[in-house]
C-alpha cells in the first residue's frame, strides 16, 4: 500500500489522519528493512522518524540529525518535512486540529502506551482509533544462542533473583518485560535476528516466584510461546506490572488493569558488573588495534577508494580480532560534503570516491562477545583547510571539557551536555544531536536509561559502572562534517561523592586537524596523555610499519 492508497482509505473511513512510527512491537529498538513501513512509504532511510498521513498530504517528522538526509530521500511534492526540534509532534497535532475533533488511527502494536496516553492528554478532544494490529515482525527464521557466563559474570538464575526481588518490592504478581534488550540480558540469550544488534526479540513474563514464560516468534527456541498467547495468559494475573515506555498499547488492550511499572532491568544492565567491565576494556583494546591498523592502511591506500570500500575494509580488520561477532551498526563513512549528513550511509551505486582536499568522517563499532564498541574519527585526506582545522579543534575542546569533568553523583546527562557545546556556542555554532548515549554489553549500541543530551530534559542520572559515549560534532552543509567520539566508563572520583570518566576507546586523533594554539595547557596535556595511553596500549600488537605510523600519530604536540 502506498501513500495515495492510504489517503483514499482515510477519506472512506472519515479519518483525520494515520500515524506511523519507525518500528515494530519492540518500541524504539532496531528493525529489519522489511519491517520499516516508513521507508516503504517514503523512501526515508534514517533511524528515527514519525509519519503522519492526512487525506490531503503526508508529513514526515525528523530530528536535526536527519533533516538534510530526509530532504534528499523523499518526494517533497508529496511529503512535507517537519523538524522536531522546532515543534513537537503533539503541538503540531494541536495546531493542525485546533478547530476540529480529530479522528486518528494508529497501530496498537507499534505505539507505546506512554506515547498514546501522552497524546490523549494533550488532545482530549481527539479520538485515537486502533487500526488492524500488525506486529510488523519479519518472518525470517532466527537462531538463538546463549551468552556464556564467562562473559556475563552472572547466570540467568542470578539475574532472575534480582528481578523477583523487585517484583516483590512492588507487590506485583508478575512483570511483563517488553524490551528485547532487557529480555536478552535477563536470560543471557542472544540471537541473529538483527545484523548488528544480537538481541533476542522476545517478551518475558516473570512471576514473583521466579518462574517465567518467553514469548517469541520465528525462532528455534522450543519453549517460546507465540505472542497471540498473551491474550489468554495476561488476564490471569491480578497485579501485572509492565513499563508503559516500552510496552505497546496493545498490552493494555489485552489486560486493562495492568500497572505502569519501570523496567528495573534497564538500570541493572546499564551498570556493568566487574566481568562485563573487564570484557569491555578487552574488547576496546582489540577494537583499537583493528581501527589503528585500518587507519595506517587508509593513509597509504585511500586514493580511488569509495566510501563503501572503506567500510568493507574496516570490517575486514575487525573480523580478525578475537571474540568478534558483527559490526555494532552499519558503518558511517562520509567523505567531503557527505560528512555533513550526521547519520549518512553510503550505497555502492552512489558512494563518493575519496581524494585529497577534504575529510572522512568514520563512525563505526563492533559487537564482541565481551563488549560493544562505538567510535568516530574524522580523518584529513591531504591538507585540510583552515576552517576544517578550526572547527575540529573546537569540537576537540568540547570533547576534552566533558571527558575531564568531575561531577556529583546523581547528575543527569542533560546537566553535562553544555560542557561539550560551549566552545562552539561561543562562536554561535552548535550541533543538532545528543552528546552521548549509553552503550550495552554485546547488545544495543544505544542503551538507556542515561543520555547526555540537552534534548533529554528528564534523563536518568549517570552512575558508576555505566558506559557512555562522548561525541560532539560540527556539520557545515555542502562542505564537511566533524565528529570526535570515544566511549567512557563512569567511575568514582578521588572524592567518592563525585564521579568522573575513564576512557575506553583507544585510537589516535588526527593531529593534522588540530590547531594546538587554540588549546589551553590543560587541554594539550589531556591530548598528549591520551595519545601516550593509545601508543603504550597498542604498540606490541602492530607491525613495524604500523608502529612507526602510530608513533608519529601519537607524538606529543
Amino acid at each position: 500500500m502506498d501513500i495515495k492508497s492510504i489517503q483514499k482509505e482515510l477519506k472512506k473511513e472519515n479519518l483525520s489522519g494515520a500515524l506511523f512510527t519507525l518500528g515494530n512491537m519492540f518500541i524504539d529498538e532496531d528493525i529489519l528493512p522489511e519491517e520499516n513501513r516508513i521507508r516503504e512509504l517514503t523512501g526515508f532511510s534514517g533511524s528515527y522518524a514519525l509519519l503522519f498521513i492526512t487525506p490531503a498530504k503526508a508529513f514526515l517528522f525528523v530530528d536535526g540529525r536527519y533533516e538534510l538526509q530526509a530532504k534528499k530521500e523523499v518526494n517533497l511534492k508529496q511529503i512535507e518535512i517537519v523538524k522536531l526540534a522546532e515543534i513537537c509532534f503533539a503541538d503540531w497535532l494541536k495546531k493542525s486540529f485546533a478547530k476540529t475533533a480529530a479522528r486518528i488511527s494508529y497501530n496498537p502494536w507499534q505505539l507505546s502506551q506512554n506515547t498514546l496516553e501522552s497524546l490523549q492528554r494533550q488532545l482530549p478532544k481527539a479520538e485515537f482509533i486502533p487500526a488492524s494490529p500488525d506486529k510488523c515482525l519479519s518472518p525470517k527464521k532466527v537462531k538463538v544462542f546463549a551468552h556464556q557466563k564467562k562473559f556475563t559474570g552472572l547466570s540467568a538464575k542470578d539475574k532472575l533473583s534480582l528481578v523477583c526481588a523487585y517484583i516483590k518490592q512492588r507487590k506485583l504478581a508478575a512483570f511483563l518485560v517488553t524490551s528485547a534488550a532487557s529480555c536478552s540480558w535477563l536470560l543471557n540469550l542472544r540471537s541473529n535476528a538483527l545484523p548488528c544488534t544480537p538481541v533476542l526479540r522476545a517478551y518475558v513474563l516473570v512471576e514473583k516466584s521466579g518462574t517465567y514464560k518467553i514469548f517469541a516468534e520465528h525462532t528455534d527456541l522450543k519453549e517460546a510461546l507465540p505472542f497471540e498467547k498473551l491474550a489468554a495468559i495476561l488476564p490471569q494475573y491480578a497485579k501485572l506490572g509492565t513499563d508503559f515506555a516500552t510496552a505497546p498499547a496493545m498490552v493494555k488492550n489485552l489486560k486493562p488493569d495492568v500497572i505502569n511499572t519501570p523496567d528495573e532491568i534497564m538500570n541493572l544492565k546499564a551498570v556493568k558488573n566487574p566481568t562485563e567491565l573487564k570484557g569491555t576494556r578487552a574488547a576496546h583494546l582489540r577494537d583499537g588495534i583493528a581501527l589503528t591498523k585500518f587507519m595506517y592502511w587508509l593513509s597509504k591506500n585511500y586514493k580511488g577508494k569509495t566510501e563503501t570500500d572503506i567500510a568493507a575494509k574496516l570490517l575486514d580488520f575487525r573480523k580478525k580480532e578475537a571474540n568478534f561477532y558483527s559490526e555494532s551498526f552499519a558503518t558511517i563513512a562520509g567523505f567531503g560534503t557527505n560528512a555533513a549528513i550526521v547519520h549518512y550511509h553510503a550505497c555502492p551505486e552512489r558512494a563518493a570516491t575519496l581524494k585529497k582536499g577534504s575529510v572522512l568522517l568514520l563512525d563505526s563499532g563492533g559487537q564482541y562477545f565481551d563488549g560493544t564498541t562505538d567510535v568516530t574519527r574524522t580523518i584529513a585526506l591531504g591538507d585540510p583547510t583552515a576552517d576544517m582545522v578550526e572547527k575540529n579543534t573546537l569540537v576537540l575542546k568540547g570533547h576534552i571539557a566533558l571527558a575531564s569533568a568531575v561531577f556529583h553523583q546523581h547528575t543527569a546527562g542533560n546537566e553535562l551536555d553544555l560542557l561539550a557545546r560551549e566552545p562552539l556556542l561561543k562562536l554561535g555554532l552548535d550541533y543538532e544531536h545528543g552528546t552521548g548515549h549509553g552503550v550495552g554489553y554485546f547488545s544495543d549500541v544505544h542503551e538507556g536509561p542515561a543520555r547526555i543530551s540537552i534534548h533529554a530534559k528528564h534523563s536518568a542520572p549517570l552512575k558508576a559502572g555505566m558506559v557512555t559515549s562522548i561525541e560532539p560534532g560540527y556539520y557545515k552543509e555542502n562542505a564537511f562534517g566533524i565528529r570526535i567520539e570515544n566511549l567512557y566508563y563512569v567511575k568514582p572520583a578521588k572524592n567518592p561523592k563525585f564521579l568522573q570518566f575513564e576512557v575506553l576507546t583507544l585510537a589516535p586523533l588526527d593531529k593534522r586537524l588540530i590547531n594546538k594554539y587554540l588549546l589551553t595547557a590543560d587541554e594539550l596535556k589531556w591530548l598528549n596523555h591520551y595519545h601516550r595511553q593509545v601508543f603504550l596500549s597498542l604498540k606490541k600488537y602492530l607491525t613495524k610499519q604500523e608502529l612507526e605510523w602510530l608513533k608519529d600519530a601519537c607524538a606529543p604536540l
